[in-house]
C-alpha cells in the first residue's frame, strides 16, 4: 500500500531508505489510553463499567419494564375475570334451569301422591271408615294449593275457581295475592 511520493527523487537515497524502514502505525502505550478514558468520563461521554456480571440498564428502560408488567398483569387479570363470568352465568343458567325442572317434577310426584292419597280416603270414605279430620286436612291442603297458583298465575281460571268455591278461603290472603297484580 505504499504509494508513490513525488518528492522521493529528490531525498538522498539513505534517507529514503530510512524513510521506508520506520514503521508506518505506532501502537499507543497504555498511558495514553488511561489519559483519553479518564478524560472522556471527566466530560460525560463515557460511563464507568459495571463489575462483571452486573449490567445497569438505563431509567427508561426499567420504567418501560415496569409499565409493560403492570399493563401485561392487568390485562390477565380482566381476561381472567370476563373468562370466569362467563362461565359463571353459564353455571348459574344450567343449575337454574335445572332446578326448576326439579320443581316441576317435584310439583307432578308430590300431585300424584296427592291425588293417590285422596282416592284411597275416598274409597275409606265410601267405606264409611274415613276421619272426618282428614276430609278437613285434604281440604286445607286444595286451598293452599290453590292459594300458591293464584300466586304464581294470578289469571288461572282453575285455581281462581278453587278460591271462590270454598266457603272457607282466607279473602284476605286471597286479596293480597290479586292486590300484587298491577294492571297497566
Amino acid at each position: 500500500m505504499n504509494t508513490p511520493d513525488p518528492h522521493e527523487d529528490e531525498l538522498p537515497p539513505a534517507l529514503l531508505n530510512a524513510l521506508r524502514g520506520l514503521p508506518r502505525e505506532r501502537q499507543p502505550g497504555r498511558l495514553l489510553e488511561e489519559r483519553t478514558v479518564r478524560a472522556l468520563r471527566e466530560n460525560g461521554l463515557v460511563q464507568a463499567a459495571a463489575p462483571r456480571g452486573i449490567r445497569r440498564l438505563p431509567m427508561a428502560w426499567i420504567g418501560g419494564a415496569v409499565a409493560a408488567s403492570l399493563a401485561l398483569f392487568a390485562s390477565g387479570v380482566a381476561v381472567g375475570q370476563w373468562m370466569g363470568g362467563r362461565a359463571t352465568a353459564q353455571v348459574v343458567s344450567a343449575m337454574e334451569a335445572r332446578n326448576s325442572q326439579q320443581a316441576a317434577m317435584l310439583v307432578q310426584q308430590t300431585g300424584t301422591a296427592y291425588v293417590q292419597a285422596l282416592r284411597h280416603f275416598a274409597a275409606m270414605d265410601s267405606a264409611g271408615a274415613a276421619d272426618p279430620q282428614g276430609r278437613e286436612v285434604a281440604a286445607h291442603m286444595l286451598r293452599a294449593a290453590a292459594g300458591q297458583m293464584v300466586r304464581i298465575a294470578p289469571n288461572d281460571a282453575v285455581a281462581g275457581a278453587v278460591m271462590a268455591s270454598n266457603p272457607r278461603t282466607d279473602t284476605a290472603a286471597a286479596h293480597r295475592a290479586k292486590q300484587q297484580v298491577l294492571w297497566f
